[in-house]
This record gives C-alpha cells, structure tokens and sequence, in this order.
C-alpha cells in the first residue's frame, strides 16, 4: 500500500497544528499536551502512515521514519519490539509521544537528586500509565526522563520533537538508583 495524497496533507496539517501550539503554548506542559492532542490523534487515524514515511536511524528501535522535518520540528513513525523495554533516559528537550497502533507501558519520571555523585540517581515516577491507538503524552522537562515497552505485537509509536536533543544521553535504573552518560545510536 502506498500513502495517500490525504495522508501528506493529514502530515503537514498535524505540523503546521504542533508549530502553532508551541508559538501559543512555548513549553507549558500541560497546555501543550492539550493543544496536541486532537492533531495526533488524527494522524494516528490514517491507515496508511506506515507508508508515508522515509527510513531514518533510530536510536531505540530498529523501525523508524521520519514522516515531517523541517530543522527544527521532526515527526518519526516508529515500531516497537513487542517485550522488549526501551531503557529509561532523557532527551533534553520537550517531546511528545502518541500511539498509532497496539498498547504501550509508557512510565515518566523526575530526577530528585541534584546529580552530583557520579553513576548515581534518585527518580520518583510522574506519571504511569498503558498508552493506546490515539493517546499522547508530552515529556518535557524537569520530567523528560522516561521509559517505555510494547504490551502487544504490532505496537507503532509517533513521536514529535522540537529542537535538539542532547548529544549525550543520560540512561537510567531507577531500581537500582543509577545513571550512565552515552551517545544514542542516532
């Protein structure tokens, strides 16, 4: 199946709706999950998406696209292992994360210790929850720290981001109360 000439224009629609929300909402949490809500929603309606994207290096999964890039804002269709969990870690900047397809576990958490003992963290969990066809979240911080597995096969995820993201990523066991500092894969 090839995308539809629908589904770009759904694409650019849910770009030009994620730029507006930022000029309005700048990075107030609560707002901007708000105002983003019904745009993701409806791009993870299209049955095509899958379709639609161009291949890219993801740095958690082995499936991913971009499906919108302009510099600054990026839209990534992703597909996740089904068992399998992406590591705990932050990103340094505001994303959002919706679900196209499946069930996912998706956990936020904030860093309480000032991180000034090396190889050590203290996160309490924000926010614990199954994410399915149509939910979004946005992760930004103090609480861009979060964790993530596909509860079924077939699980698919978009994520929007604006700016860029840390180039050193810091990853996370928050059991066993530590933190390593690494490059992500893409």
């Amino acid at each position: 199946m090839v995308a539809s000439p629908e589904t770009g224009t759904a694409i650019r629609a849910c770009a030009q709706a994620v730029i507006r929300a930022i000029e309005t909402h700048g990075h107030d949490t609560a707002r901007l999950t708000a105002a983003l809500r019904e745009p993701l929603a409806a791009l993870a309606a299209r049955p095509d998406l899958c379709t639609a994207g161009v291949p890219r290096i993801g740095n958690h999964v082995a499936n991913s696209q971009y499906l919108y890039y302009d510099g600054d804002l990026s839209i990534l269709l992703f597909e996740l292992p089904d068992g399998q969990p992406i590591a705990v870690h932050d990103h340094g900047n505001w994303e959002s994360m919706a679900i196209y397809r499946g069930r996912v576990k998706h956990t936020v958490y904030e860093r309480r210790d000032d991180g000034s003992v090396p190889g050590k963290a203290d996160l309490t969990v924000v926010e614990d929850r199954v994410l399915e066809p149509g939910d979004s979240v946005v992760i930004a911080p103090p609480a861009d720290i979060h964790g993530f597995m596909a509860l079924e096969e077939g699980s698919w995820g978009i994520t929007v981001a604006s700016g860029t993201y840390k180039p050193e990523r810091c990853y996370f066991e928050p059991e066993a109360g530590t933190v390593v500092s690494k490059r992500p894969r893409g």
